[in-house]
């Protein structure tokens, strides 16, 4: 019977320390909710192996665009605390009185109905850890959405689509093309870039192998 186990001895090497989010976008500039500007400055320099090789010679970030979220999912975001597991669980239970002069509940009224059903709903509405890992990559990026954590750590906005094409590994010359949404939907339905070229590699490797 075959069985898996941890590595437990190091003696040959070690596995690599898995790639955070601050690994990952931490050198990209902040940008607001709805953001629409598909070229910008980098400002910042890489800080990791991965950004220094996710970027190559870049000199222009390209597609650091975010979905433009409602007025009252955007004051939501604002009142999630900027803290690793923050979700909808933390809003205060009050309501808010939006421009048009409608006054509505902050915590969407079908969450705490529902949540024992549906294991709390934990991650709608929820902030990303910078020392954590991104989530399933998906195709529609949005708060009440299958996979709701999808706000920035810190930014009180919604995950950019060069943001959303790193967590795959997509690297900063990709261009993506068509809506935002398009955008979104072309790295949620990708094979992620490693993934494929480490598949690719070890296919070729078994069919050389035949081939002897």
């Amino acid at each position: 019977n075959l069985q898996y186990a941890a590595v437990r001895s190091t003696a040959n090497g070690a596995p690599f320390r898995a790639m955070t989010v601050r690994d990952t976008i931490g050198d990209l500039p902040a940008v607001i909710n709805g953001a629409s500007q598909i070229n910008m400055e980098y400002q910042n320099d890489p800080v990791s192996w991965f950004q220094k090789k996710i970027r190559g010679n870049m000199a222009v970030l390209t597609d650091h665009i975010s979905k433009e979220m409602n007025e009252l999912n955007l004051i939501r975001c604002q009142k999630i605390p900027k803290r690793p597991g923050a979700d909808w669980r933390d809003l205060p239970e009050e309501k808010v009185k939006l421009s048009n002069g409608q006054v509505v509940d902050l915590i969407p009224w079908c969450l705490p109905n529902t949540a024992n059903r549906h294991n709390q709903w934990k991650g709608l509405f929820g902030r990303l850890d910078w020392e954590g890992n991104f989530p399933t990559s998906i195709t529609d990026p949005q708060p009440m959405g299958k996979v709701g954590m999808c706000f920035h750590p810190d930014q009180d906005r919604i995950l950019t689509v060069r943001e959303c094409a790193r967590s795959q590994g997509f690297r900063d010359s990709y261009l993506f093309a068509g809506h935002i949404q398009h955008r979104h939907r072309q790295i949620g339905n990708a094979v992620p870039p490693p993934l494929a070229y480490a598949l690719g590699r070890k296919l070729k490797e078994a069919m050389d192998s035949k081939r002897v």
